[in-house]
């Protein structure tokens, strides 16, 4: 049980936690207090004032006490249990030993079940099954809805389940195959503004019987993204236990296929911005679903129809920024639909494209580039129409699919470090679907854009931001100022213009607007926020505020380590960024720290191990005084570029491990190796390869040794 966020990095003070895990005892620093049920007595007085709110205490105590403590001690003095039991009592014109007769009678009922284990629990869920009965056998539309509604909450979370997620599901779900059970209230209805009248009548039923409360909101709509459900229902935790265990095991599979369905239909396909706040709604809604379909389906997904559910929930994941979640999902969506429709069907092609997107974002640039070289063949062989073979030379398709998975892979190539391939890709994308589409869809927007990162570190910074100010004019046009699609243009114009150290105030505006929307937008801990961070304090340590740029990294390490880990790449980006402000103000030991670690955490198969090996040789040349150890760490790196091509030799990280090599030779006066030195790379020792746009964690070098 992971405590940690709940709890403050610094500060005095004492935390209260709340939770029904007993494991969650060995956190405590001051004690623990075991809740129980209520004293006896004041059981017995809570059930009766609840019973009989109309007459005066000593009358009711007198005359009703026996039954009562009966009862009381049949429920373990549990005051919800209690609660209901009177609002049962109070409803029904119950008299108490009637009420009991019942109670007992469907415990044992309830007994006979195998989820139900003893009869504590038997007593406590006949509170809710009795007045439960009373709507199974109500013969009207919303009694018929309401018993609906609590086979769908007994698969979702418990709390806060969104009114809203009812009518938007509506019309896809009346067109859904394969779906047992359908509820009425869904399927008759003809409009979304129908469904919702009939779930909120539904629900009034539920909350009179006290098995659901209901919260409603003031209408709200807010900036891009803000617009939030006004509606949401929220079962007691065990309510909502008893709501799934009266169920049979077969029905039980039937309306967690249901539940599935719902939450899945409810989500938009194009994922448009104004539905962000109410999927992250979702979340906790998606895992409880996921939660019971993995251990009612061992080998889940067996089906297309789970295969759909799993593929929408896995965006709404990834769009939280939880990549991990979403690619677990996406891997067996792309495993079954491969096998069932095969790898060219576009329900394979799309689930791998957002496999490839999830691989990205966690920096596995080897499983996204191999994921990406699977679409491209079965796109190469299968093509949307005849026309689209008439093409020369024929294996160079221009089709739509293809030119959008090629786009994908220039910036893939991008994060890689091969610029050139990526360069090739883009061209082909851009021209393709500019060709088809014309320059301002958004396909071809975003074609552009990947294309012009890519010239930005080839060092055509000229053209990359004369593209970058076209993606962003459209893109502000047809989508806002704060669409996340917008913001990455924005914050890449930024970088942009920062590197070519010509508008510095500029950029920093650029980049400090786009920071302050993503918190808005996104959140303050997604992961492309965090992000941002690490762009601006770029932009602060070229204004020469290294002491700012510190400042804001050293903030958001420990975000770093809670969201992503201390394996990520972003931890890595943070870290070296960190280790750069502190040496560009003078902080050598700190740098020294995190560059030791940087070095021993990056992997050896990972392209920032240059980026780390290259910052330890740097600081072990210019702060220890140690040339040989700097040497011999700079020719690992080349021997490790050179025998497996983890990033191009081109590569200014590779060009500025050379550089460091060259000081050396210089000081030494080794001049045979110098020259065999300049015969691989003819750039160095020179001022272009010293202003490199691609960004390194420390300065190159200073003329003095700082100790």
């Amino acid at each position: 049980m992971d405590l940690s966020r709940f709890i403050p990095i610094s500060g005095d003070g004492h935390i209260l936690i709340t939770t029904r895990n007993p494991g969650a005892q060995l956190y405590n620093t001051v004690g623990t207090f075991q809740f129980r049920g209520m004293d006896p007595e004041e059981a017995i007085t809570l059930l009766l004032r609840l019973a009989y709110p109309e007459k005066e205490p000593y009358q009711i105590t007198n005359m009703y006490r026996q039954d009562a403590s009966i009862i009381a001690s049949e429920l373990g003095y549990l005051a919800l249990a209690l609660k209901q039991a009177a609002h049962t009592i109070r409803t029904q014109f119950l008299p108490l030993g009637r009420y009991l007769q019942s109670l007992l009678g469907c415990r044992q009922a309830l007994l006979s079940r195998p989820l139900v284990k003893s009869a504590a629990d038997a007593n406590i869920y006949a509170t809710w099954e009795l007045p439960f009965k009373d709507i199974l056998n109500g013969n009207t539309r919303e009694y018929r809805d309401a018993v609906d509604l609590v086979h769908i909450f007994a698969f979702m979370h418990f709390a806060s389940i969104p009114g809203i997620i009812f009518p938007l599901c509506s019309d896809t779900l009346r067109s859904c195959k394969g779906l047992p059970i359908r509820p009425l209230a869904i399927v008759e209805s003809s409009s979304m503004q129908m469904v919702e009248d009939r779930v909120m009548t539904a629900a009034r039923v539920l909350y009179d019987h006290s098995i659901i409360s209901i919260t409603e909101l003031e209408p709200q709509t807010g900036p891009i993204g803000k617009r939030v459900p006004r509606h949401y229902f929220t079962l007691h935790p065990a309510i909502h236990q008893w709501a799934r265990e009266r169920l049979e095991k077969a029905d039980r599979a039937k309306w967690l296929d249901c539940a599935a369905a719902i939450l899945e239909h409810c989500i938009s396909t194009n994922m448009e911005t104004g539905g962000r706040t109410l999927r992250r709604l979702l979340i906790p809604h998606i895992e409880a679903c996921l939660s019971a379909l993995q251990k009612t389906y061992w080998n889940l997904p067996e089906t297309p129809e789970q295969a759909s559910h799993l593929d929408r929930f896995g965006l709404v994941y990834a769009e939280a920024g939880l990549w991990k979640k979403a690619r677990s999902l996406q891997l067996k969506v792309v495993k079954l639909r491969s096998a069932k429709l095969g790898a060219a069907h576009f329900l394979t092609i799309n689930s791998k494209r957002s496999l490839a997107c999830s691989l990205w974002n966690l920096f596995d640039i080897k499983g996204c580039l191999e994921v990406q070289r699977q679409m491209l063949m079965a796109q190469l062989w299968s093509r949307p129409s005849i026309s689209d073979w008439l093409v020369w030379p024929p294996w160079k398709p221009v089709h739509v699919q293809y030119c959008t998975t090629l786009s994908d892979l220039t910036q893939s190539l991008w994060l890689a470090g091969l610029h050139s391939l990526s360069k090739r890709a883009g061209e082909r994308a851009v021209a393709g679907l500019v060709q088809r589409y014309g320059a301002d869809d958004p396909l071809t927007l975003n074609a552009m854009f990947n294309l012009a990162r890519t010239y930005f570190h080839l060092e055509e910074t000229e053209k990359s931001e004369a593209i970058l100010r076209y993606v962003l004019a459209r893109r502000e046009h047809f989508f806002g100022s704060d669409h996340p699609d917008t913001l990455m243009a924005r914050n890449e114009l930024g970088m942009n213009i920062c590197a070519q150290k010509k508008g510095l105030l500029e950029a920093e505006s650029l980049v400090q607007d786009v920071l302050g929307a993503r918190k808005r937008v996104l959140g303050e801990e997604h992961a492309y926020t965090l992000w941002s961070v690490n762009d601006l304090s770029k932009v602060y340590m070229e204004l020469g505020r290294n002491g700012e740029a510190a400042a804001i990294l050293e903030e958001i390490v420990p975000i770093v380590a809670r969201t992503l880990g201390d394996d990520h790449v972003g931890m890595f980006m943070t870290k070296g960024n960190l280790c750069r402000a502190y040496v560009r103000s003078d902080q050598w030991e700190q740098a020294g720290e995190l560059i030791k670690w940087l070095r021993k955490m990056v992997p050896p198969d990972h392209p920032d191990w240059v980026y780390a090996g290259w910052g330890y040789a740097y600081y072990v040349l210019h702060y220890e005084n140690d040339a040989e150890t700097a040497e011999r760490c700079c020719k690992a790196i080349m021997s490790k570029v050179f025998e497996t091509n983890i990033i191009s030799a081109s590569n200014a990280r590779v060009i500025a491990t050379a550089e460091i090599l060259l000081r050396i030779y210089e000081e030494q006066g080794r001049m045979s190796e110098i020259d065999k030195l300049k015969e691989t790379f003819p750039s160095i020792g020179n001022a272009k390869a010293g202003a490199s746009v691609d960004s390194l964690p420390l300065p190159r070098w200073r003329s003095t040794n700082p100790q």
